[in-house]
């Protein structure tokens, strides 16, 4: 029987996959959100599976285990994987308001009203059952709604603080749950100091959680760098973070109770650390490879839980129309709560200019959405159920309180949580991009508008030489060439019809929009070129940091309007604690050897950026050169300053330095072969096993030094 229930669990897996990967194609083809339409047929699942033939599907089903020690480390350390600690420091006041004012207006409104209301719709629920419920629908869920974002163009700050608030409330969500289950479970032995243990119990798990995900991201990013070219090695030591840094915490909660941690937040952390952190400690061309693994990962994950919750639902021996007023209420009350919690800690921030203003458009995005998702169905299953020896625990507390109802208060909180999360799916997210339509949040700004222009204008222009170059070969006939050049044309026109536009506004000063455009390209060609140099080791990590995170900065400043560059670029820089205590150890740790490296490295990529830039001076945009002229000068004195202080250093270090430039023209040497053994692989001149030997050669060769270089 344990093979035979082993195989069905495991078809039912598989099937779930299939259909959740045809769900997902079908999401695209429809422009409808994934997670959405996997509700929609996780539902049709439930008649389906009542076919005996096909009862098999019911075999694998979320338990608390699994849910919570296999599929939730993933969504978290996916989730702030790519989160810059940077983001959090320039807008951490209001981070932290949106989630202090949801935590403390959602308790007075989500807990007490629930409490004073439910009676109106005959149901007398216990005010601790009410405040599990209020930790529980605290946890909020960016995935969905950051997938509209992204397919919208949403602005990158509404992101942002739609991802940093959602950590926040997960962790904390978490950690007063445990406390006010536990205050449930121990209900007989409450005294005048629970209450105070409650709190010291709370701020312990805060800031536990922050020291304990710290270490293990920081030990994990040492360990990746210790096995440093070991592609494989590296992608499963990120997943051994994220799940034994949860499980860690658990068992440490659980063997010291004196030592609580929020598991939650301790794997966020650890995700923060090891992208903010260990990120270039990761063998650079395991980096692309990396972010796969993890959505991979992430979609398995979200396609099961989102495709299981009906059918959890669906065994639960509930009379849901016992429900249906108690669920317009606790709908309704959340909303109003949300709203609330939303409007007063913006309006503080714009009053009192504590930050950068945040429109009315976002202040509704913020309050419209508050999807509840798999944390808070994760929290309900952790509810000691009947195989749990806590159980008697729960039944006991029932009795205490004068529970009188055919279902348990686990089956109770788990109907309001999912059909929360239903009510959510099936009417905010459909009309969330709508919303955001008609509050034109998905409109470019002025910068990213030019930009956008300026690159089709650039794009038909190649095109155009193409389809030149193909007609006088021949691969095109003469009504195929007039055709396809007639289309490209015309798409050129419209482009610099539009560009037109966009510099004859009269509030904008184009030739600062056009600096500002011409200055991004060029820092951005700085970052690719940088990051070329560090992966074929021409540069070391600590140097290579360095100037990376100049060039970032300048970005992030370039890339705000004129007023919030005026008002806070430098506030910025003067919160960035870390970073500058970054900054003040490089300082004092380093050499002339250092220097001479960092200033090697910028005449290199100066001088590409000037290539570079000429060649895009050589097209015709439609406005005035003169400003290209000006970028090319300033980055030709770059490239002057960079090579006379590489020279006045050689001049003091040349064994040294003559030492370190063989290895260097090595390297370049190296990086021509690999280019020349790739393009004869290409050509089928080579065969795979011998592309696979060469490059693991020149790979060997590549990273022999890389340790001594760190």
């Amino acid at each position: 029987m344990e093979a035979v229930s082993f195989l069905t669990q495991t078809l039912s897996l598989l099937t779930l996959l299939i259909i959740s990967s045809f769900t997902y194609i079908l999401s695209k083809k429809i422009n409808f959100p994934y997670t959405v339409l996997l509700v929609f047929i996780g539902l049709l699942l439930i008649p389906i599976s009542k076919i005996e033939a096909l009862s098999f599907i019911n075999d694998f089903s979320l338990t608390p285990d699994l849910l919570f020690f296999v599929l939730l480390p993933v969504l978290l350390f996916e989730a702030a994987y790519n989160m810059s600690y940077r983001q959090l420091i320039i807008n951490w006041k209001t981070i932290t308001s949106l989630s202090v004012f949801w935590l403390i207006i959602s308790w007075f409104l989500i807990a007490f009203a629930l409490f004073f209301l439910f009676p109106f719709v005959w149901l007398q629920i216990p005010f601790l059952v009410c405040l599990l419920f209020w930790v529980l629908i605290s946890a909020t869920d960016p995935v969905a709604v950051l997938s509209i974002f992204k397919s919208l163009w949403a602005p990158r700050r509404l992101t942002i603080l739609f991802e940093w608030e959602s950590l926040f409330n997960d962790g904390t969500a978490v950690a007063m749950f445990l406390v006010v289950l536990w205050l449930i479970l121990e209900w007989w032995d409450i005294t005048s100091s629970t209450f105070i243990e409650w709190t010291l119990k709370f701020s312990s798990m805060v800031w536990w959680w922050i020291i304990f995900g710290w270490l293990m991201g920081v030990l994990f990013s040492k360990a990746i760098w210790f096995i440093k070219n070991n592609e494989e090695a590296e992608i499963v030591l990120t997943m051994l973070l994220a799940h034994i840094t949860f499980i860690f915490a658990e068992m440490i909660t659980h063997h010291f109770p004196f030592l609580p941690i929020s598991w939650v937040i301790a794997t966020v952390i650890a995700s923060i650390v090891i992208w903010n952190y260990g990120r270039y400690k990761i063998t650079p061309r395991v980096e692309a490879h990396m972010h796969k693994f993890w959505e991979f990962f992430a979609f398995i994950a979200n396609s099961l839980v989102f495709i299981l919750m009906w059918l959890i639902l669906s065994n639960i021996n509930v009379n849901f129309s016992e429900f249906i007023f108690p669920l317009f209420v606790t709908i309704l009350v959340v909303m109003i709560s949300r709203v609330i919690s939303v409007y007063i800690p913006v309006w503080i921030n714009n009053f009192f200019k504590i930050e950068d203003h945040i429109p009315n458009s976002w202040s509704i995005l913020l309050s419209w959405w508050s999807l509840r998702w798999a944390l808070a169905l994760m929290m309900v299953l952790l509810i000691p159920w009947v195989w749990d020896p806590d159980y008697t625990k729960v039944i006991a507390f029932q009795e205490s309180v004068g529970w009188a109802y055919s279902f348990s208060i686990r089956d109770f909180l788990l109907v309001l949580t999912i059909w929360s999360i239903m009510f959510t799916l099936f009417v905010k997210a459909p009309l969330t991009p709508v919303l955001m339509r008609r509050l034109r949040v998905d409109r470019l700004h002025r910068l990213e508008e030019f930009e956008y222009e300026e690159w089709k204008i650039l794009s038909n222009l190649k095109i155009i030489q193409k389809l030149n170059l193909s007609f006088k070969k021949a691969y095109l006939t003469q009504i195929e060439y007039d055709e396809l050049k007639d289309k490209y044309s015309e798409k050129l026109h419209s482009a610099v019809k539009r560009m037109k536009k966009i510099l004859e506004e009269k509030w904008d000063d184009p030739k600062n929009l056009i600096r500002r455009a011409l200055s991004l390209h060029a820092l951005g060609i700085e970052k690719q070129y940088l990051k070329e140099l560090f992966f074929y080791n021409e540069i070391d990590e600590k140097n290579f940091k360095y100037i990376l995170r100049k060039i970032e900065k300048q970005i992030e400043r370039l890339e705000l309007s004129h007023e919030q560059l005026r008002s806070i670029s430098n506030r910025h820089n003067d919160y960035d604690i870390f970073s500058r205590f970054v900054v003040w150890i490089y300082k004092r740790t380093s050499t002339d050897l250092d220097s001479y490296i960092r200033n090697r490295t910028r005449l290199i990529i100066t001088r590409k950026v000037i290539k570079e830039l000429r060649l895009l001076a050589d097209i015709d945009f439609w406005f005035d050169k003169h400003l290209f002229d000006e970028i090319i000068e300033l980055y030709a004195m770059f490239n002057k300053q960079a090579d006379e202080k590489r020279i006045k250093i050689f001049s003091s270090h040349k064994a040294t330095i003559n030492a370190i430039e063989s290895k260097l023209v090595n390297k370049s040497l190296l990086k021509l072969e690999e280019k020349t053994i790739k393009d004869l692989y290409h050509k089928e001149i080579i065969t795979p096993k011998l592309y696979i030997r060469f490059m693991d050669e020149i790979e060997k060769e590549m990273y022999s030094d890389v340790k001594k270089m760190g």
